[in-house]
This record gives structure tokens, C-alpha cells and sequence, in this order.
């Protein structure tokens, strides 16, 4: 079995635990609780064991987020899709493109939301593979999966075109 380190990284109430949650086929639990520093969580793919380091976005966190995504293969940047937190999150892009050996990607979360920004126009903004999503919502699962299982295939060298059908 291959274990790959993924990191969920971003700031306070984007919607990093639900979007884990949602990956493990759970219903998300809307009560936000902040994660207090980091939280695991693994998920089996085929012969491949995801772990998954939910990183706390809280302020006093950030200056362990370097220890944190260090040796992981692909970084998970969520954004909850406002100008504002995009502006914000752009830091966190510019901290993660220092990091040698990893893939940085965004998730676009609560594009369901009043005023936010499309995954285009963020994907401009932060410069890395923007994913739109809504992460409340249970049929997105499949959506995030594939998208987790493609980027850690580029991450890994391997491009997911080769394989048809994920």
C-alpha cells in the first residue's frame, strides 16, 4: 500500500472539514467548529491510502503551516469564493509555490454564496488549478473525488488522460 500526504489548507470557516467530510461520504455538519491546529483523516484509494492533514486557519497557525505541508504531495488551498478571502488566500498560494516536491491546487467553495467570484475569475487571481464547489452539497462528492484523484495523479507524474475514464 501507497501512502500519499495530502494537505487541506486555507483560512478560518472556508469549508476545509466539510470538504473532507464530504470526500469520506459523510453529511457535513453545518455547526462550524474550528479545527484547532490539525486534524488527520485517511482515505483509501484502489491500492493508494490518502492521508489527509486538515490544517487550522486560525491566525496563531500560520507560522506552523510550513512544518505542516512539508513532504505533502499535493496542497488543497480552499477558498469560500469571496473577494475578499481570494485576496487573502493569494498569500497562502505565494507561501505554498516556496514548497519544492508539491502541487498546489484551489478549491473555489460556496459558489453557492451572494457575491462571490466564479473559479475563472479566482483562478486568474490565485494562478494555480481553481475548482468550483459547493461542499454542503452531498453530490458534489464524486465531483471532489475525481478531482482529488487527478491532481495527485499530475502531482505524481502521471497524466490522467493516459488512464481514460478515472
Amino acid at each position: 500500500m501507497v501512502s500519499i500526504k495530502t494537505t487541506f489548507i486555507g483560512y478560518p470557516t472556508v469549508g476545509k472539514t466539510t470538504l473532507i467530510a464530504l470526500l469520506k461520504g459523510k453529511v457535513p455538519d453545518l455547526n462550524y467548529e474550528p479545527t484547532m491546529l490539525i486534524d488527520f483523516e485517511t482515505i483509501q484509494m484502489k491500492e493508494h491510502e490518502i492521508k489527509i492533514w486538515d490544517i487550522g486557519g486560525q491566525a496563531s497557525f500560520e507560522p506552523y503551516w510550513d512544518q505542516f505541508v512539508e513532504n505533502s504531495v499535493l496542497n488543497v488551498v480552499v477558498t469560500d469564493s469571496t473577494p475578499q478571502n481570494v485576496l487573502k488566500t493569494k498569500m497562502i498560494i505565494e507561501k505554498l509555490n516556496k514548497v519544492k516536491g508539491s502541487r498546489t491546487i484551489a478549491i473555489a467553495n460556496k459558489q453557492d454564496i451572494d457575491g462571490r467570484l466564479n473559479s475563472n475569475r479566482i483562478e486568474n487571481i490565485l494562478r494555480v488549478p481553481t475548482y468550483p464547489m459547493v461542499g454542503i452539497d452531498p453530490n458534489n462528492r464524486e465531483k471532489l473525488y475525481y478531482i482529488l484523484i487527478r491532481e495527485l495523479l499530475i502531482a505524481c507524474g502521471t497524466d490522467p488522460n493516459e488512464l481514460g475514464d478515472i
